[in-house]
């Protein structure tokens, strides 16, 4: 079997990873607990004694969801970018490029430079922010991403592999 790629992201991609895992964690948070927390206000202003039970009921919800989001967000925020980071690498090498990602379920692609249509850099904001960029490859299968690459980078790796894939097709 061969090799792992050694190529690594810029370690400033976890920092990106993390800004938009709490960007969801806290939409998500919000989108749950706001029902039960609107039940809870109704709920408390509500001084009928027979509504006590729902009360307590909306009080443990409230709570198991409020521990749940903060598991989340230790995991998705503080766990998982790191580890992502470590799993992640790549190679471009004179015939293909070798990509291997995935912290569970682990994959390796190699796309050969023949195959290559079209390749393209991209940054949203965040990323910008952060002065990365992504590193896109087309194929007829697909695209493929490199994330977290400094733009120059990026920039530099995008025409390297569009030039080795023009002399590719250029000798079949």
């Amino acid at each position: 079997m061969r090799a792992l790629p050694t190529r690594k992201l810029d370690k400033r991609i976890t920092r990106v990873w993390r800004l938009s895992a709490v960007i969801n964690v806290v939409l998500w948070s919000l989108v749950c607990i706001a029902p039960v927390a609107i039940s809870w206000a109704m709920a408390t202003n509500d001084s009928n004694a027979t509504d006590h039970e729902t009360f307590i009921w909306l009080n443990i919800a409230l709570f198991v969801m409020a521990v749940f989001a903060v598991i989340l967000f230790v995991v998705f925020v503080i766990i998982v970018p790191k580890i992502r980071w470590i799993q992640w690498s790549f190679e471009v090498l004179e015939e293909e490029i070798d990509i291997h990602k995935g912290i569970f379920w682990r994959k390796r692609t190699i796309i050969p430079l023949i195959r290559v249509q079209n390749v393209d850099t991209k940054q949203g904001p965040i990323m910008r922010a952060n002065g990365l960029a992504s590193f896109t490859v087309a194929t007829a299968a697909g695209e493929h991403e490199i994330p977290g690459l400094d733009v120059a980078e990026a920039d530099r790796l995008r025409d390297h592999v569009a030039l080795l894939a023009r002399i590719a097709q250029e000798d079949v």
